[in-house]
């Protein structure tokens, strides 16, 4: 090789170099392929103090010295830093340590999945007053509804430290409370309130993790559910069944979870949800338990 050439050679070492240059903390490893001479000190004529050869392993400094890299070798009896010329870097490699033992990981937030949650739900929704078609009106105490249903997901990696989680839920409610007929002359007793609903809802929540290495994870979502059924049931000794209007639930949440590693490629992914809907009157406040099972899609 000419003079020319190794020098084209080495300022493209040099740009590729500087174009991925690794974190000055991150600890690289260089994979010996071809022989490589070792030099006490990064300049020209420098001597000689050792020789690497093929499958050798060794530490390389991120930094750069000249045209020169640091590596950690054994002469004069001790471990001490030498020189090799980048430009006779030809069939070696260099690779991050860290980046190294992240690959043997099993870590969720890298790779896509599917997974299945059955959902544990809790809703409260203050009082009212409600007028039937007769012109009778009754005041509603809070109503609460505990519910169980489930969901269908995906989770796409987004970034290194967030993923995206559409998904869509089969979600009902089912409100109890009690109600007073308003200008009632010593009701026997209060009157039973039902509110039975349905929706299919589609959402999508976002999941932040602090590093990439991290099975924590917090975040929010919105979700919009289209109410297929709406059923009110007032039993004050003869019930009185009303058929609402299909509701309409945005539903706004912030989020914990964890991502907890199963035998092969499965997940088990708990997460709470704490959310409003704002778009009823009055509005809903919940709490909601996800457990969920994921597949790692490799």
């Amino acid at each position: 090789m000419n003079r020319a050439s190794q020098w084209i050679w080495q300022v493209m070492l040099l740009a590729a170099v500087s174009l991925g240059a690794p974190q000055a903390w991150a600890i690289l490893d260089i994979y010996v392929q071809d022989d490589l001479p070792v030099y006490d000190k990064p300049e020209a004529g420098s001597r000689e103090v050792s020789r690497l050869t093929r499958g050798d392993r060794l530490v390389i400094s991120p930094k750069i010295y000249g045209a020169y890299r640091k590596v950690l070798v054994t002469y004069g009896g001790k471990r001490q830093g030498g020189f090799i010329k980048i430009s006779q870097i030809r069939r070696s490699y260099i690779k991050d340590r860290d980046e190294e033992e992240l690959a043997k990981q099993r870590i969720y937030n890298r790779d896509y999945g599917l997974g299945l949650s059955l959902i544990a739900s809790h809703m409260r929704q203050d009082g009212r007053k409600f007028t039937t078609g007769a012109a009778d009106t009754y005041d509603i105490s809070p109503l609460t509804s505990t519910t169980f249903f489930f969901s269908i997901f995906s989770d796409v990696p987004w970034s290194n430290t967030m993923m995206l989680r559409p998904y869509l839920s089969f979600r009902s409610t089912k409100f109890k409370g009690e109600a007073e007929l308003v200008g009632s002359i010593n009701p026997l007793r209060p009157a039973q309130v039902t509110l039975e609903q349905s929706f299919l809802g589609i959402g999508v929540l976002a999941k932040m993790y602090d590093g990439p290495r991290d099975t924590f994870w917090w975040g929010g979502g919105i979700e919009v559910g289209s109410g297929d059924k709406s059923n009110l049931i007032i039993d004050d000794g003869i019930p009185l069944k009303v058929e609402g209007e299909k509701p309409l639930y945005v539903l706004l949440y912030g989020s914990i979870g964890w991502d907890v590693p199963a035998p092969g490629a499965f997940w088990l992914a708990p997460d709470l949800r704490l959310g409003i809907v704002p778009n009823n009157d009055p509005i809903i406040l919940y709490l909601e338990a996800f457990v969920s099972v994921a597949y790692s899609l490799r």
